[in-house]
């Protein structure tokens, strides 16, 4: 029963507000082992996968999952990647792997057209044909923001751009949490762009994230020492760093110091957040302690998945967070939805075309519908501007193959 990719356990999670601390002490397994589970697809090798299956389903029942949210319990969410073949002989392996094994293949091959083809969807390329047939030289919905043009800016995404930059320029600690294709990397890069043009002069610090994983059994841990170290690094580049923690300790907030004499504010970005340890979310809480007077020396903005936010309310509620929970402000980036024109209208107008020319509003209105998923009574929407990209460009692939003028509701429904 194991399925790479995150499961629909995690949406279930926060569709009924279950922290993970409490699932994992309702089936009697470690928070690490749940969150592998459900974020990642890997079922503890100590537990029957089986009877966990059973226990998880039985804990979210009693916390008002009805029979339909429970039947796709363990299938990859919209966004996961599919899982990857394996070589092994089937016939190779013992009979009761070869039927949990049977089992995963058998969830995976009734998951609907819609999960598969849209939610799924890899990365899409405008082909000539397509090209040629809308008069495109650039595809509109490529999904790379390089230009102020190109940047859409909706009411949420305002709120959370706003909230960046005020991270920048009051020391704040801000977490952006979004699904993956969201947004947060084009908001990181809008908030430098704008950093650069500011004449208060914000220096952005940077730690490597390269391999930075939870636990060091998958990669490596990002430890307060290699943050003070990327600070060191990026406030004084010619010499050398201390190599005790200490002395590291003392050198960065005497850099920090004399840097904010000098007028400079100080910005700690750090992607995949969610990767980042117990110890290492505490430390920042540290770090963002230090002070020149009454003003923080370090602002700390950090960019995650929505574990990250699980992971600090279930912190608050058993104590093991709480000073980072208590001070970090959580804001989230939504899915588009309501913004979903007005963003497909900002990417064609930068493209120097008019979306009308391309797509029609019942085909807008249809890929919000393909890029919404039922769960129970619950509707999980992905609609991302990496998800809306891909599905358009498909879209315009196979309207330019059909030689129809526009992209309407059936070609939607067709790809």
């Amino acid at each position: 029963m194991s399925i790479q990719g995150r499961l629909q356990l995690s949406v279930a999670m926060r569709v009924f507000d279950v922290s993970l601390t409490e699932l994992a002490a309702a089936v009697r397994i470690s928070r690490s082992s749940l969150y592998s589970l459900a974020t990642h697809g890997v079922w503890p090798a100590r537990k029957d996968p089986a009877v966990l299956a059973a226990q998880l389903r039985d804990a979210m029942r009693e916390r008002g999952a009805t029979a339909e949210d429970l039947e796709d319990l363990f299938e990859r969410v919209p966004h996961a990647p599919p899982a990857t073949a394996h070589a092994t002989d089937e016939t190779t392996q013992p009979a009761g792997r070869r039927r949990r094994r049977s089992a995963a293949a058998t969830a995976d091959q009734s998951t609907d057209k819609e999960e598969d083809d849209t939610m799924l969807l890899s990365k899409q390329a405008l082909t000539p044909q397509a090209r040629r047939h809308f008069k495109l030289f650039t595809n509109p919905f490529d999904g790379e923001v390089t230009t102020d043009e190109q940047m859409f800016v909706g009411d949420d995404i305002a709120y959370v751009r706003e909230a960046t930059w005020q991270c920048a320029q009051t020391g704040g600690f801000v977490a952006v949490c979004g699904e993956s294709g969201a947004g947060k990397t084009t908001l990181q890069a809008d908030l430098e762009a704008r950093l650069e043009r500011d004449p208060r002069g914000v220096l952005v610090i940077k730690p490597s994230v390269l391999g930075m994983e939870e636990s060091d059994t998958r990669g490596e841990t990002l430890k307060s020492a290699d943050i003070l170290h990327a600070i060191c690094s990026q406030l004084d580049p010619l010499n050398p760093v201390p190599q005790k923690l200490q002395a590291r300790t003392v050198r960065a907030r005497k850099l920090l110091s004399g840097s904010a004499q000098a007028g400079n504010l100080h910005l700690l970005v750090i992607e995949e957040a969610h990767a980042m340890p117990d110890a290492a979310l505490k430390q920042l809480k540290r770090l963002h302690e230090m002070r020149e007077g009454r003003r923080p020396l370090l602002g700390i903005l950090l960019l995650a998945q929505p574990e990250l936010k699980m992971r600090l309310a279930a912190g608050l509620r058993s104590g093991s967070l709480r000073e980072v929970a208590q001070r970090c402000e959580i804001v989230e980036l939504l899915p588009l939805d309501g913004d979903l024109k007005p963003y497909l209208e900002r990417r064609a107008a930068a493209a120097n075309v008019r979306l009308a020319a391309l797509i029609d509003d019942q085909a807008v209105e249809q890929l919000r519908t393909r890029l919404t998923r039922k769960l129970g009574s619950a509707a999980v929407s992905m609609c991302y501007p990496l998800a809306v990209n891909n599905l358009v460009t498909r879209a315009l692939n196979q309207a330019a193959e059909l030689g129809v003028p526009l992209v309407t509701r059936d070609v939607v429904n067709a790809v």
